[in-house]
C-alpha cells in the first residue's frame, strides 16, 4: 500500500508538471525568432508544454496554433477557427520553392494547417486539398479532401 501511495504521488506530480502553462520567455529561442517572423504584431494567447514536455504548443490570436519540438523547429501550424480560415497561415512559414509548387499548381489558395512528416510536409490547402511536397518543392502525393467533388 505504501508503494501504491507513492506511485500515486509520482504519477500526479508529474501530472501537474506536463500540463502547467508556461510563458513565452520559456520558448527555445528559435521558437521565438520563428513566431516575430512569421506572424508578427500577434499576441501569443498561452504556451504549454506539448505531449509530456516533448515540445511546445503556442497559441497565438487570430486563430493560429503552432506546435514546436523541444529545439524550437516547429512540427505543426493550423487555424483554429474559421475567420483565419480566410487569411491562411503566412507562406513565409515554408521554403520558398514549396510556396511557388504551391502557387502554380493552386492558384489563390490559402494554406489552411503545414506539418513535418519525416523530412517531408504535409499541406492542407483550403481544407479541400491535401499535398505531401520536398522542402525542394517536390510533390509527392495530392488529395482532394471536398468530398462533393469527389462524388460527382
Amino acid at each position: 500500500m505504501k508503494y501504491l501511495k507513492l506511485i500515486l504521488l509520482v504519477f500526479i506530480f508529474n501530472l501537474n508538471i506536463y500540463s502547467q502553462t508556461i510563458t513565452e520567455n520559456s520558448l527555445p529561442l528559435k521558437a521565438k525568432n520563428f513566431l516575430n517572423l512569421n506572424f508578427p504584431g500577434n499576441n501569443i494567447e498561452s504556451v504549454s508544454l506539448y505531449q509530456n514536455g516533448g515540445g511546445y504548443e503556442v497559441d497565438i490570436d487570430f486563430g493560429y496554433k503552432v506546435i514546436f519540438y523541444n529545439t524550437g523547429l516547429w512540427k505543426k501550424i493550423s487555424i483554429i477557427n474559421d475567420e483565419t480560415k480566410n487569411i491562411g497561415i503566412p507562406r513565409s512559414c515554408i521554403h520558398k520553392s514549396m510556396v511557388n509548387v504551391i502557387d502554380n499548381e493552386y492558384p489563390h489558395s490559402k494554406i489552411t494547417e503545414i506539418e513535418r512528416k519525416d523530412k517531408n510536409f504535409i499541406i492542407k490547402l483550403d481544407d479541400k486539398y491535401s499535398m505531401e511536397i520536398t522542402g525542394y518543392g517536390i510533390i509527392i502525393s495530392q488529395e482532394n479532401l471536398d468530398k462533393e467533388d469527389t462524388d460527382n
